[in-house]
């Protein structure tokens, strides 16, 4: 027993007891039960980009009083392990949208349950999160008289997947549009389509992947999948002391989203049969060589497995392409 005792305090002065107990306290999964604390909602417009107004679902007051910009969209923004409502993809998507155009940006803040170490815990908070958003977007439409048909999910990685839960859970209609930036991966293998991210969720749902079969998913799951630069690796992209190559890659989704948003050149996509067709260098063979924009204004009747280059640096955008795969006079190396 002593030596117990004293094995328990020699671990406990290293640290590594300390470091588990913290890791352990920390890590957790709420009850399915909404409203939660540990997720917050906050709106920005150009009115209030600096003060975000907190929504609350159980506060009609939070909601009537909000600035919001009367029949504009609404881009809700949702983000992934270890974010915050001031994390990507808001840091990149949100200052493109305020660029654009007068927009009502809602942001889903959920990092009391995404934080590290906790990526097990996080992904299975991505179910609690997607009915809790949806709670708040069915009192928005059934008791303060928004449209559906405005809202836009838009979420980056975790938050990807948490995309396709606001679907599933919405119970005011359907969600016109979802779009997941480089869906996770890890956790979401699966064959239940009601676990993660797909078709199904919207009434068009548009796939990016950056880091396929490392932190994002290779499987097309989407109405349309885009793989830029095959969607394994991007172009550029390097381990430094602060970030790793697989999470370069990764960030790339939310990135490419924004410029989309505000390029003038656009990213131009083409069709290919599958991402097998693509490697193997038989796109030209077996389909058109049409094109179509990838991001913000993909047409919503587009289809299927779309690939396209970027740059190795911003502005990431080629501009159209007069042949598959090859560069226009917009590109640079």
């Amino acid at each position: 027993m002593l030596l117990l005792i004293v094995l328990i305090y020699l671990c406990f002065l290293s640290n590594f007891c300390s470091n588990v107990f913290f890791a352990q306290s920390m890590c957790y999964t709420p009850p399915m039960e909404c409203p939660n604390k540990n997720i917050t909602f906050w709106l920005y417009t150009r009115a209030n980009r600096k003060n975000p107004h907190q929504v609350l679902a159980t506060n009609p007051k939070s909601i009537q009083s909000a600035p919001w910009v009367e029949n504009a969209p609404i881009k809700v923004l949702i983000h992934g392990y270890t974010g915050h409502k001031d994390f990507s993809p808001n840091t990149e998507i949100r200052p493109a949208y305020m660029q654009c155009c007068d927009y009502n940006i809602l942001t889903v803040d959920y990092n009391p349950i995404a934080r590290e170490p906790c990526y097990m815990e996080a992904a299975r908070n991505t179910e609690l999160v997607g009915k809790c958003t949806a709670q708040l977007i069915d009192e928005m439409v059934m008791k303060h008289n928004f449209s559906l048909k405005d809202f836009h999910i838009i979420g980056f990685s975790l938050g990807g997947q948490t995309a396709g839960f606001v679907g599933n859970y919405v119970a005011s209609g359907r969600i016109q549009r979802i779009t997941a930036l480089d869906p996770a991966m890890p956790l979401f293998v699966t064959t239940d389509n009601n676990k993660k991210v797909d078709q199904s969720d919207a009434d068009f749902v548009d796939v990016v992947h950056t880091n396929a079969l490392g932190k994002g998913k290779l499987e097309a799951t989407g109405h349309i999948d885009f793989f830029p630069n095959g969607g394994m690796a991007q172009p550029g992209c390097k381990a430094t002391e602060k970030l790793s190559k697989a999470s370069c890659d990764h960030d790339r989704a939310p990135i490419y989203y924004a410029e989309s948003i505000i390029t003038k050149i656009g990213f131009y996509a083409n069709k290919c049969y599958s991402w097998i067709t693509y490697m193997i260098g038989w796109c030209e063979l077996l389909n058109s060589s049409e094109e179509i924009l990838f991001g913000e204004h993909v047409p919503r009747n587009a289809t299927g497995a779309y690939f396209f280059s970027t740059n190795h640096s911003s502005p990431y955008a080629l501009g159209s392409t007069r042949k598959y795969g090859k560069k226009t006079r917009h590109g640079n190396n």
